[in-house]
């Protein structure tokens, strides 16, 4: 078996994958009580959205539908929270509402959960209020440490939104940023300010706020305007690997052409201006098909076993992600088919540097079409001896 990595439109065969499991969506098989250790169930809420656990204490958080979870490490509940519904309206901001508008009941769909180790805060974002979030006391939930009124995430419950939290200006690694990519949205008037990708700041005195902001860099950025309502980019998972931040997104190939590809996204932990921005389309493949949208991921440590058949060591970091086949290439909707597929970040570094040093020699495109024009690279190379 082998991977693909694509890059700059090429497609360059990657012998990184030891594993690729074929998935069918079979019927689950009923459970036996044995089988069960522990259950946690609220029968007020029907869905839930994100679950972090506490790597100090073992602690359980779950984002929910209108609720907020604390349970123990077997899962016994400590703290609920109800976070909605409560009246709001896409056309209101942050702040406050025009005077004739009639807010309605909203649901509060949380879209990020993060811990934060450094103050032992939790961060949670929910779509009310054009997407705001509250810090909250890790040891209890119900104690409100700060409300940050400002737009980080998705305000409406389809669209995606990724959060973690690693190392960022203005001193990383020292200095931590909470990474935010979130889709755009277009039903307010206000989504146009909320960047595609976003360093926030976590002090207090600047909580969520664009870590670092000049006049027309800083580190966020934004699809242009002619492209955000016509290139929508959903964002599956983030990580961070060797003084890099990373999105793992499902997106169009280009802004003229409607087929969909899985993209890996990268910036440096230390880029103020997010000059260092790039992307490579990355998908998993077998002999036979090409699994080109990506459903999920996790980034751990290798392994002796894994780490001797990729050629590396056993504390370096792979990257296992999930992927499906579109319904057809124009479509972002997966077949109920998938597979997994396993990539050194050692090998998808090498892969980011190959395309940067290409176009040093005046190889291929250098910007993104649907962030700023995009043009031809210029050779830097003397062809003097």
């Amino acid at each position: 078996m082998e991977s693909l990595v694509s890059v700059s439109g090429k497609q360059i065969r990657l012998f990184l994958t030891i594993l690729m499991i074929l998935v069918p969506r079979l019927p689950s098989a009923g459970s036996t009580p044995a089988d069960i250790v522990q259950r946690f169930h609220d029968s007020e809420v029907e869905r839930m959205n994100h679950l972090v656990v506490d790597k100090n204490t073992g602690r359980v958080y779950v984002g929910a539908v209108n609720r907020l979870y604390q349970l123990s490490p077997d899962l016994n509940p400590v703290v609920k929270v109800v976070t909605g519904p409560q009246g709001d309206s896409t056309v209101c901001s942050m702040i406050d509402c025009p005077r004739e508008t009639q807010k309605k009941p909203v649901d509060n769909v949380n879209k990020a959960l993060v811990i934060d180790y450094t103050t032992t805060r939790l961060i949670s974002c929910g779509i009310l209020f054009q997407g705001m979030c509250t810090v909250r006391n890790l040891h209890n939930i119900s104690d409100v440490v700060q409300e940050v009124r400002e737009a980080v995430v998705a305000n409406n419950p389809t669209a995606s939104t990724v959060a973690f939290i690693a190392p960022g200006p203005p001193n990383p690694p020292v200095s931590q940023v909470m990474y935010v990519g979130v889709t755009f949205t277009g039903n307010s008037p206000y989504r146009s300010e909320v960047p595609a990708v976003s360093s926030r700041s976590l002090d207090k005195d600047k909580m969520l706020n664009i870590a670092e902001a000049a006049v027309t860099t800083g580190t966020r950025m934004y699809v242009n305007s002619l492209s955000r309502e016509r290139y929508p980019i959903n964002y599956i998972y983030g990580f961070s690997s060797g003084g890099f931040s990373y999105f793992l997104t499902t997106q169009m190939k280009n802004t003229d052409t409607a087929i969909y590809i899985s993209k890996l996204v990268r910036v440096c932990h230390d880029d103020e201006h997010y000059y260092s921005y790039s992307e490579i389309p990355i998908n998993c493949t077998s002999d036979v098909k090409i699994y080109n949208l990506v459903q999920a991921a996790y980034v751990g440590k290798a392994g002796s076993v894994l780490a001797g058949d990729l050629g590396i060591t056993a504390q370096d970091d792979v990257l296992f992600a999930v992927f499906a086949e579109g319904n057809v290439t124009s479509s972002d909707v997966p077949k109920p088919v998938s597979a997994l597929c396993v990539y050194s970040l050692k090998a998808i570094r090498r892969k980011f540097m190959t395309n940067i040093q290409k176009c040093f020699t005046g190889e291929g495109q250098r910007g993104l079409e649907f962030i700023s024009p995009s043009h031809k690279c210029i050779s830097t190379v003397s062809n003097d001896q």
